[in-house]
């Protein structure tokens, strides 16, 4: 099968994810970054199911939304994921929250006016981001192997985790401390990092506006 990503413009944001796991899977696929302001970008909004990207397209023809919902798909066939259901759990429990927090820091990407996005972005770095980080510090705590979801044993989950706090530390928040107070969420971050064919990519892969 031919598989190709299609996103919005040259940035990682929610398919940063998608390509890493394509990345260790050994799938190849054609990455396409689209330009919001032409008419491939349109007509491949109008193509998706849910109107948004990143999509997934198959053979040219089947067109998948939701990036947790191909970031699962490609687990599943690639050994990325939890092997009963307790695990896959555990991983969906830990990656919801994280997305909880995700939505909720959307007023501030999506905010126009740089003076009032200024004063979210700091209230948040001081408020709900350390409260969130808590939460999924202890998440992570109750697995006492380390220093992944599943303990040993590196899943999907993992890397859409260091994704966004790849995202978070050098583009929306500007700063390396954002984990500083989180020894198992650090611990998790740079294990994922250090993933031989995630280093590679890390070191390899297309220069990001963000």
């Amino acid at each position: 099968a031919v598989v190709s990503t299609q996103s919005t413009g040259n940035t990682k944001g929610y398919a940063e994810p998608i390509r890493i796991l394509f990345q260790l899977a050994g799938v190849e696929f054609v990455d396409t970054r689209l330009n919001p302001e032409t008419p491939e970008f349109s007509a491949a909004l109008r193509r998706s199911p849910g109107g948004c990207l990143p999509c997934l397209v198959i053979d040219g023809k089947k067109v998948v939304c939701q990036s947790l919902a191909i970031t699962r798909y490609i687990a599943s066939f690639t050994g990325f994921k939890g092997e009963t259901a307790e695990e896959t759990m555990r991983v969906d429990m830990i990656v919801e929250t994280m997305y909880d927090l995700i939505t909720r820091y959307d007023e501030v990407v999506k905010e126009t006016d740089p003076v009032i996005k200024d004063k979210k972005k700091r209230e948040a770095y001081e408020s709900y981001f350390p409260l969130f980080l808590s939460r999924l510090e202890l998440m992570l705590a109750q697995e006492p192997k380390g220093p992944f979801i599943l303990g040993n044993k590196m899943s999907w989950g993992d890397v859409v985790m260091m994704s966004f706090f790849e995202l978070k530390q050098t583009v929306q928040f500007g700063r390396k401390d954002l984990l500083v107070n989180f020894p198992r969420l650090t611990e998790q971050y740079q294990a994922v990092r250090k993933h031989p064919v995630v280093a590679e990519w890390l070191n390899t892969r297309p220069i990001t506006l963000k």
